[in-house]
């Protein structure tokens, strides 16, 4: 069973929340929603207590459904980030029924062998560099964390090994082979920053073939926006939330 964190009264209406790799409070800055909604932050694969698990979008899919029926709530909202939001797409492609909205921020759908080859041999050197306490404080700082949550990183990152690291890369969803998602009905948002990389931008594009599904590029801003530009995010992700649940 999945470790998961909770904020806010689980009388409320209930929104997932898919960190992205490696960062499990990627929502910090979103947590103020807690006094309208419940709140349920798994630790997935890479992060947390789960920071030494190998991520397999199979595994995690199915313990994640396993979660959500454990809620007893008819339908609940997910938002996911980055890897969080692939995982997100996954879901609501298998069991639309289950979710009243969806939200994706910065998923990846379109890997390309040269990119995945790329990241995967950076694991070593990027796994090792996870393990230095400073920057990994440092790096908390520059989201916005609270300092326990940036202690809470430091310490659980340096279980993330090479393998779990490669393995977030090595299992990019790939969009082009999940027909589901363009069955899917549905409200879906889904949101990229303008200094993003080219892939992430195709993918909103990609995203967008969905006819529920809306885009929105928010200028300005790079792939971390959740925790550095929530001003510009919450009140988009608030009129969307209060929309469709």
């Amino acid at each position: 069973m999945l470790h998961y964190d909770e904020y806010g009264s689980r009388e409320n209406p209930t929104v997932l929340l898919l960190h992205g790799a490696g960062a499990l409070d990627t929502f910090c800055s979103q947590y103020c929603f807690s006094d309208k909604y419940h709140l349920v932050v798994p630790h997935l694969a890479g992060a947390g207590k789960a920071a030494a698990e190998i991520y397999e979008p199979e595994k995690t899919a199915a313990e994640l459904f396993m979660l959500i029926k454990t809620l007893h709530k008819k339908r609940i909202g997910v938002i996911g980030h980055s890897l969080g939001g692939q995982i997100a797409i996954m879901l609501v492609s298998r069991q639309p029924e289950l979710f009243n909205f969806a939200v994706f921020l910065s998923a990846w759908v379109n890997p390309k062998p040269k990119t995945i080859r790329m990241y995967c041999s950076l694991a070593g050197l990027t796994a090792k560099m996870l393990h230095w306490r400073w920057l990994a404080l440092l790096q908390g700082t520059y989201w916005h964390y609270t300092k326990e949550q940036a202690d809470t990183m430091a310490k659980y990152s340096k279980q993330i090994t090479p393998q779990v690291y490669r393995s977030f890369f090595a299992n990019t969803l790939d969009l082009s082979k999940l027909s589901e998602y363009q069955s899917v009905t549905i409200p879906m948002l889904a949101i990229c920053g303008s200094k993003e990389v080219k892939d992430l931008k195709v993918s909103l594009k990609q995203l967008a073939q969905n006819p529920n599904c809306r885009t929105i590029t928010l200028q300005g801003v790079n792939h971390d926006f959740p925790m550095r530009n929530a001003r510009q995010l919450n009140p988009i992700l608030e009129q969307f939330i209060t929309e469709y649940l």
